[in-house]
């Protein structure tokens, strides 16, 4: 039996492609009455919403605009480029800082390869000071795409670790929004119009920050098919960006095999070790995840991300707290201001009935992100329960 959900998929996607078609050509005060007449009748079609919502943004209605960002969201909570605009909506028209990041670290959790979340937590580390933060989630970037011009860029503004000179911070506004683009549908494939050209002003620059922030859900590109022509070696560079490419589809097998096929290459490629590890344990094999976590984090001592995964590996898969716990109080006393370590270390302290400490770290993190919501929430049950006091 048919769902309600799918059947306004099944009869709201012929309907609604021929509405996107009429508002391509039209301006956008009659794009958004079209949309509004399709939701009229399909009020729960996600798309939809979140098209609507670009519009009013371009149009000016900030408030109709946050409306329907968040019931798309809401209708369709695991589309990326829904949450993606929220975040963005958040943090450049409300300011809503905590929320943006919020929604962008759960992105990381289910995509950690995402290159736009990572760029965008960087931009909102910049945006708020936190310039350590900031290199962290750009230095990553960079590490799965060596040639990505953002992450290059805001890295050269940044000042050497230990040096004191304030790097100049992007001003993120709406204005850095691209033109609304509208989604092909998956099937039947179609000539996919040209988009609207991007309201930019002259002067703007080529890849600014935040220039492809609202944007409509695209189809995930179908993966070319490989030649059974003979070919030639492709390098480790090559393997990795191919491994990258398939591990971004979703094609997390076919990502393992490219990755193991590159440590035939370089056994001591520690960002292959690390991507690995993360992919493995998504499919499940933990045995195999721990020990690429384990050699990435002994290629690399002195590298953060890797010797965090391997700590929440340890904690979480196999309730190694102690463990865990010592891993992250080293990070933490290079990085004391690092949220995503201090929340870490709360986490195991409250599991292991440790609750004056995880007391003193959770007001830690509110000292520094005064609107954490989850900091606040742990804090208020520590209260409730009067567990603090222990």
């Amino acid at each position: 039996m048919i769902n309600s959900q799918n059947l306004i998929l099944i009869e709201g996607a012929a309907t609604y492609e021929r509405i996107l078609s009429d508002v391509r050509e039209v301006e956008i005060d009659e794009g958004i009455r079209h949309i509004k007449d399709f939701l009229k009748i399909y009020p729960d079609f996600a798309r939809a919403h979140n098209d609507l919502a670009v519009l009013c943004l371009r149009a000016g209605d900030s408030l109709k605009a946050l409306a329907h960002h968040e019931k798309a969201h809401k209708l369709d909570p695991a589309n990326i480029t829904y949450q993606k605009n929220l975040a963005d909506f958040y943090f450049i028209e409300l300011e809503w800082t905590g929320d943006a990041i919020h929604i962008y670290l759960d992105i990381l959790k289910d995509n950690p390869f995402d290159i736009e979340a990572l760029n965008a937590l960087g931009y909102i580390s910049l945006q708020i000071g936190r310039k350590e933060q900031a290199r962290q989630y750009f230095s990553r970037t960079l590490q799965l795409d060596s040639n990505n011009q953002n992450a290059q860029q805001a890295l050269q503004q940044l000042p050497a670790p230990g040096e004191s000179a304030a790097a100049p911070q992007p001003q993120a506004t709406a204005q850095s929004a691209p033109a609304l683009r509208m989604q092909q549908p998956a099937t039947p494939p179609v000539q996919p119009a040209p988009p609207a050209p991007p309201v930019q002003p002259a002067s703007a620059p080529a890849t600014p920050p935040f220039q492809d922030l609202f944007k409509v859900a695209q189809p995930a590109p179908a993966t070319a098919q490989p030649q059974k022509q003979s070919e030639p070696p492709r390098s480790a560079n090559q393997l990795y960006k191919e491994g990258l490419q398939l591990a971004n589809s979703g094609k997390n097998d076919e990502a393992i095999k490219l990755l193991e096929k590159l440590l035939e290459q370089e056994p001591d490629h520690a960002v292959a070790h690390n991507d690995l590890g993360v992919l493995y344990q998504k499919s499940g094999d933990i045995n195999k995840s721990r020990r690429h976590h384990e050699e990435a984090a002994r290629l690399q001592p002195a590298n953060k991300i890797f010797q965090k995964n391997l700590a929440d590996l340890l904690c979480v898969e196999f309730n190694e707290l102690e463990e865990a716990l010592s891993i992250y109080i080293r990070l933490q006393a290079k990085a004391p201001q690092d949220i995503e370590i201090l929340k870490a270390i709360a986490s195991v302290c409250l599991s292991v009935g440790k609750y004056a400490d995880a007391r003193f770290f959770l007001e830690r993190i509110l000292t520094l992100q005064p609107w954490d919501r989850e900091a606040q929430q742990a804090l208020k049950e520590l209260e409730t329960a009067g567990k603090d006091k222990i």
